[in-house]
């Protein structure tokens, strides 16, 4: 890797060649270099990536040494999933962990499993709901244009629906999930808060939109390049059978539609539409007492 101050950069690929080797050929290329410009142009050469993947312009990543006294590698990373802040947490974490393998044992093998025990861990509702969170800049009603399907903006719409003074403040970041729903319904409309997700029994996490628009994705465009075809790997898992998973419960004291006394009324959807509205109107109203105690 050699920089070219004050905005400009190349790679130069040494092909059989140790790290040791990489770094004497480096600052013998930086010096010539200099020496061939007038001053005050110069040519530094800053650190060694053993291994590195180049995916495209301004985009790589790779383990980097900045000296030859260097023991441990320092993984680096630039403009890749691993370190933008538009994903969830799990597309990083998945994403930097099979790298970390990759670069460690050179065995893709090794990466295919574990990125397969990942998916598995997402299809069985294992995964931690906040590694599963968007959390998408609000930037003001005024800023977006009439009809735009943005889900910051979807969930602020639904929220000031309730009370106004909800809104967000612009800059700030809002939490998001996507669940499940009826096929054929557009994404936007399946965009919730993950405590929604947490108090209503009825949602679940799209684990499928999940693993194939977020989770493989990053891992192709990397895995691709040394000819591996990620997506297979969803494709030969097999068939998980979701069992029941745990989710809070309701408090004692809300009833359900149609109960009487301690006998509880079948699960419909028309009770956990009700109790679902039950439990926000509670959180409104427990939030409105506390801002006007604090107020007084």
């Amino acid at each position: 890797f050699i920089f070219f101050p004050p905005f400009f950069f190349m790679f130069v690929l040494l092909k059989g060649t140790t790290k040791e080797q990489a770094f004497r050929i480096g600052r013998e290329i930086a010096e010539a270099v200099t020496a061939t410009n007038p001053k005050p142009v110069t040519l530094k050469f800053e650190k060694v990536y053993l291994p590195c993947v180049l995916q495209t312009k301004k985009r790589y990543v790779g383990y980097m040494y900045e000296s030859e006294d260097q023991k441990e590698p320092v993984f680096d990373a630039k403009g890749i999933e691993t370190v933008r802040r538009d994903g969830c947490p799990a597309v990083a974490k998945i994403l930097e962990r099979s790298l970390k393998l990759l670069f460690d044992t050179r065995d893709i093998s090794v990466v295919r499993r574990y990125v397969q025990r990942q998916c598995v861990k997402v299809l069985e509702a294992k995964a931690s709901v906040q590694d599963l969170t968007f959390a998408k800049e609000y930037r003001g009603s005024a800023s977006y244009r009439p009809g735009a399907c943005i889900p910051a903006l979807e969930l602020t719409r639904k929220t000031m629906a309730y009370d106004r003074r909800l809104e967000p403040r612009v800059g700030e970041r809002v939490p998001y999930v996507i669940v499940y729903g009826t096929p054929g319904v557009p994404l936007i409309q399946l965009v919730r808060r993950p405590l929604e997700v947490l108090q209503d029994p009825s949602l679940r996490i799209n684990s499928t939109y999940y693993i194939t628009k977020q989770i493989l994705p990053p891992l192709c465009r990397v895995l691709n390049l040394i000819g591996v075809d990620v997506s297979c790997w969803y494709r030969d898992l097999p068939r998980i059978v979701r069992g029941p998973v745990s989710r809070l419960t309701a408090p004692s004291s809300i009833k359900w539609p149609g109960s009487t006394g301690s006998s509880p009324a079948p699960p419909t959807c028309d009770n956990y539409w009700s109790s679902s509205e039950t439990l926000l109107s509670l959180s409104l109203s427990l939030s409105l007492s506390l801002s006007l105690s604090l107020s007084l």
